[in-house]
């Protein structure tokens, strides 16, 4: 049976039974071949933008005997999305995330989107909001020393609040305390000399602990 690490069974407690996947960015293609090891979801296809993951996928595949698709492309260009509801993307920092659903048209039919973005959270949130995706929930794990935020979106007309864009959902008390030391350290680290800088790392880490104490 197929290991896979927190990280990545983050973004498996998003899966339905009805999903048919892209997992854009599939690297080794482990998460590919748990999802259909297990019977997780409908159908899944596993891509890369780099020739040696994927092939390092296609050898993990075969060394299972199993029928998964694999498709070099850069994000979802070369991929024909009929019969996809849901893209799983992962490792990547939300400018790159973005830029790979930047052609609406294309995602048209997309109703679900499982995200694991490395950087600039808030920033994913509001972004996807504006391109007609909800973000229903969101999950924080520690794995190996880093937290990583895996964010379930699905398509609708729904608008999230103000606080759900920036700061998620706060569900995770050990999440949020990393978030409260990481505000501090800035703060901490900012020299009186920079007065309006200081002043301004002291209000997003009031404005953190704020939110976490109303959630």
């Amino acid at each position: 049976m197929t290991k896979i690490s927190k990280r990545l069974k983050a973004i498996v407690e998003f899966v339905d039974k009805k999903d048919s996947i892209v997992d854009v960015g599939c690297d080794h293609g482990l998460l590919s071949i748990y999802l259909v090891e297990n019977e997780l979801c409908k159908k899944v296809i596993a891509s890369d933008i780099n020739q040696n993951a994927l092939n390092s996928a296609i050898a993990n595949i075969k060394k299972r005997n199993m029928n998964i698709e694999t498709i070099l492309s850069d994000g979802i260009e070369n991929i024909s999305l009929k019969g996809i509801n849901t893209l799983v993307i992962s490792g990547m920092g939300t400018s790159t995330i973005l830029h790979i659903l930047s052609n609406d048209s294309k995602i048209k039919n997309i109703k679900k989107l499982l995200i694991q973005s490395n950087n600039d959270h808030e920033y994913l949130r509001r972004s996807l909001n504006d391109k007609g995706f909800y973000l229903e929930d969101e999950s924080y794990v520690l794995d190996k020393g880093k937290w990583y935020v895996t964010c379930k979106f699905i398509r609708s007309d729904k608008i999230n609040s103000l606080k759900e864009l920036k700061y998620g959902f706060l569900n995770n008390s050990e999440y949020n305390d990393y978030l409260v030391m990481s505000e501090r350290k800035i703060y901490k680290r900012i020299p009186w000399t920079s007065i309006r800088s200081k002043l301004k790392a002291l209000k997003k880490l009031r404005a953190i602990k704020k939110a976490i104490s109303e959630k």
